[in-house]
């Protein structure tokens, strides 16, 4: 008599115990905030200090050169941040992609033949409208929507400055071919093939501006060297303004760079999420597959023992067994039918779904001890 009240007190106790624990835990999921993700507006000041504390600020050190050169070293700074949080999603994705291929095999090798037996039992009985198979749904781990930042290398300009340099050069010494020409009493266009007379003639009349005496030395030399200033002007001014260009886009491309990587770091906490959800849903999984084996071998023993071969020939707790597994089954189902991620991000339903499951189960554990 005294053992018999022991061990009444025993299971009260047990009970207790577990109420207390699951209550506790229900608590703290409530007071947690709501699984769905606010996206933060990225120039609220809260996304400000986020973004100043995390990874995503691109600091280039000082870069000996021009504002080209700097420009460059901002541009692969910009270029190794973007690739950085690629990566680290990346990583992420690999990481839940495993655990759920590590879940996929446990369900085929622990849950899919306890789940099966449960409908062949309850086949045997004539129970109909089964729930239809348990694999998990599928999970969206990206958003396709969402495309990746290419950054392309800055342009040096410096082509084309040497194009449009040697171009007004050209124009340069033409320019002097005409004025000397006029200034000589020449044809611009000779009939015949010019001889160094000729050329000689033009640069000595060049060579006047500077000089009382014809000189087609000093003649050709002023229009050699002011072709080559004048086109060193031109190249040195474009370079000079594409590096000044090339500075603002650098400058545009680190701050859509840094804005890439905190959308980035959103879309790893969202991840984060998703990797634990799942697996507290292994968690809970495992505990209906326990519970499901317990009740199948309970269910077999009924059959075996009050030799029955339909539902209503079986006693009245063994029904109640049934209707256990019946409802096991359903939430069972429903659980992994719900689509758990989409665009990356957890979904609503699968929060609900799971919390409802572990309210399904742990009452049923609950029953166990009473």
């Amino acid at each position: 008599m005294a053992d018999e009240k022991e061990l009444q007190q025993e299971k009260v106790e047990v009970r207790e115990a577990f109420s207390e624990a699951e209550a506790a835990k229900e608590r703290r999921e409530e007071e947690k905030p709501k699984e769905t993700v606010v996206e933060p507006d990225p120039e609220s000041p809260a996304a400000e200090e986020k973004g100043s504390e995390s990874t995503c600020e691109i600091v280039v050190a000082p870069a000996e050169g021009d504002r080209h050169t700097r420009a460059r070293k901002q541009v692969e700074a910009a270029r190794a941040l973007v690739e950085s949080a690629d990566a680290e999603i990346e990583e992420c994705i690999a990481k839940i992609r495993d655990d759920l291929a590590k879940f996929e095999a446990y369900e085929h090798a622990s849950l899919e033949p306890v789940v099966e037996e449960s409908r062949r039992l309850l086949s045997e009985l004539g129970v109909g409208e089964l729930p239809t198979g348990v694999v998990v749904s599928e999970v969206e781990l990206e958003n396709p929507a969402e495309e990746r930042l290419e950054i392309e290398d800055l342009p040096s300009g410096k082509a084309g400055a040497f194009g449009w340099g040697f171009l007004v050069a050209l124009l340069t010494l033409l320019g002097w071919y005409l004025y000397g020409a006029s200034r000589a009493g020449l044809s611009p266009l000779p009939d015949r093939m010019p001889d160094l007379g000729f050329f000689s003639a033009i640069a000595g009349k060049i060579s006047l501006l500077i000089d009382q005496a014809a000189n087609p030395a000093v003649g050709a030399a002023i229009a050699l060297g002011t072709a080559l200033l004048a086109g060193w002007i031109v190249y040195a001014v474009l370079v000079a303004m594409r590096a000044a260009k090339n500075q603002r886009i650098a400058e545009e491309i680190a701050q859509e760079a840094g804005f890439y990587c905190r959308k980035k770091e959103e879309c790893k906490e969202k991840m984060a999420q998703v990797r634990e959800h799942l697996k507290e849903l292994q968690r809970t999984v495992q505990k209906y597959q326990v519970l499901l084996d317990e009740k199948n071998a309970a269910l077999r023993r009924a059959l075996f023992v009050e030799d029955a071969d339909s539902l209503e020939k079986l006693h009245q707790r063994s029904r109640q067994n049934v209707e256990e597994i019946q409802e096991l089954l359903q939430e069972l189902s429903r659980l992994l039918a719900t689509p758990m991620a989409r665009e990356g991000m957890l979904t609503k339903e699968s929060t609900e779904t799971l919390r409802r499951a572990k309210r399904v189960i742990n009452d049923r554990i609950l029953s166990l001890y009473s």
